[in-house]
């Protein structure tokens, strides 16, 4: 007993055996740290390589870009119709044939990456457009990027814009009126000049600015975009309507007293649609960066009511095709190209279209009270009478002033729109606004 006891007090050793304890958890620990250290480094690496396919796909979708950039511009140098330039395009883009998806690109033109070739595989792809607008195409540009066995893929939509050709009329430089056949005003303020292929008269106290005479311009109506409303088409009479694409609606309502809220994002936007009817009070407010054309069979703007009520002009443009009763008695703060519109119209403050106008009418009469936002009325069939206080420019077949404006001044203004099928080129040295590609932002698949 006494020798067990004695062999249980003895320490002799256990240092040792302590050593051996922690060198054991030391070197567990050690072998778990790394281990940890070696997966970090290679989920870092994963990382760093998936990151880095991103970008080169990115960078397939750049050199993508600048390559239809040039071809774009180049096609629509030469070419003079619609048709012609569109097929030109497909043709040069390789998308003129089912599926209308173009051979595959491969772009190598990067630095090693830890040893491995960076590429990136492009393709386009025509699509079948949301609406049917006659001038304008859409096309996707898909890109993978890869690095070793990392692979990333992104796509981009783009907007490709046809421009007609006659939409380009050229006047006089500083010419603010135009009348082919005749002009003849009274007692208004002119800053510029009048030009006319027939007679000039002064009455009152006007005041004769520079006169071009025997100036015959070839002023001819721009062309009308064609579209139509697929079979698919709904009907909407909600509050709200958000616009991530353009839409086609077969009968878009607002109610009375009610609001639509359009937000088209931060692009422009194409809504064709059949009917619009504003009933009585009932206002449509545009939100976004974009802009928003509206391509209408038939427009009713009832008494009260009002089209993009914060008065942002260049917001609204509407391409009302006639043929169908349509009334503009609400007020529509935007521009308009009136086709097939009935032989005599009216523009007046109190309503109808307080922008830029174009139209086939025979007869335009300006009336009311004064008409505070300055505009291009382009009419060059029509006999144009003014019976109001009116700012801007006008060019049509004649243009009458009795003296009831004599608070107005005629000012060129400028038709500066992206999607207005006029511009009117004064010599002043501005260019036309061509956005002939639109492009969506860069989204991963």
């Amino acid at each position: 007993m006494k020798q067990l006891t004695r062999l249980l007090k003895n320490e002799n050793g256990m240092a040792l055996g302590i050593v051996l304890m922690i060198f054991v958890v030391v070197s567990i620990l050690g072998l778990s740290m790394l281990g940890m250290a070696a997966n970090n480094m290679k989920m870092g690496t994963g990382e760093r390589d998936k990151q880095s396919a991103y970008y080169i796909a990115e960078a397939g979708i750049t050199a993508k870009m600048a390559e239809i950039d040039s071809v774009i511009k180049r096609v629509y140098g030469r070419t003079t119709t619609l048709e012609s330039f569109f097929t030109e395009i497909d043709t040069a883009l390789n998308t003129n044939q089912a599926p209308f998806i173009s051979t595959e690109s491969i772009y190598k033109d990067f630095e090693l990456s830890f040893g491995s070739q960076p590429e990136a595989r492009v393709t386009i792809e025509k699509l079948k457009p949301d609406t049917i607008i006659s001038y304008s195409n859409e096309y996707r540009i898909t890109s993978v990027g890869t690095i070793g066995n990392r692979s990333r893929k992104v796509s981009k939509v783009i907007h490709v814009t046809w421009k007609p050709r006659k939409s380009f009329v050229n006047i006089p430089a500083n010419t603010v009126l135009y009348g082919k056949e005749k002009v003849e005003i009274k007692n208004v303020p002119i800053t510029g000049t009048i030009a006319s292929f027939g007679t000039v008269t002064f009455n009152g106290s006007a005041v004769p600015p520079p006169i071009r005479r025997n100036v015959d311009l070839d002023i001819r109506l721009p062309d009308f975009p064609k579209f139509s409303i697929p079979a698919s088409a709904g009907n909407f009479t909600g509050t709200s309507l958000s616009m991530n694409r353009d839409m086609a609606i077969t009968n878009l309502t607002v109610g009375s007293s009610a609001t639509l809220t359009i937000n088209v994002g931060d692009y422009n936007r194409n809504l064709v649609v059949d009917k619009l009817t504003l009933e009585a009070y009932g206002k449509i407010k545009i939100v976004g960066k974009g802009k928003l054309s509206i391509f209408a069979k038939q427009v009713i703007v009832n008494t009260g009511s009002i089209i993009n009520v914060d008065r942002e002009m260049e917001k609204l443009y509407i391409f009302l095709e006639g043929g169908r009763i349509n009334t503009l008695e609400g007020l529509i703060y935007g521009s308009m190209y009136y086709y097939k519109a009935p032989l005599t119209l009216e523009l007046n403050a109190a309503k109808g279209v307080q922008g830029h106008f174009i139209t086939d009418c025979k007869t335009l009469t300006l009336k009311g009270s004064a008409m505070v936002f300055p505009r291009m009325i382009y009419a060059p069939e029509a006999s144009v009478t003014i019976n109001a206080s009116f700012s801007g420019s006008i060019i049509a077949k004649s243009i009458i002033s009795n003296g009831a404006d004599d608070q107005g001044t005629f000012q060129f203004v400028q038709i500066n729109y992206e999607n207005s099928p006029l511009f009117i080129d004064d010599g002043s040295g501005k260019t036309a606004v061509q956005d002939v590609i639109v492009s969506e932002p860069v989204r991963e698949e």
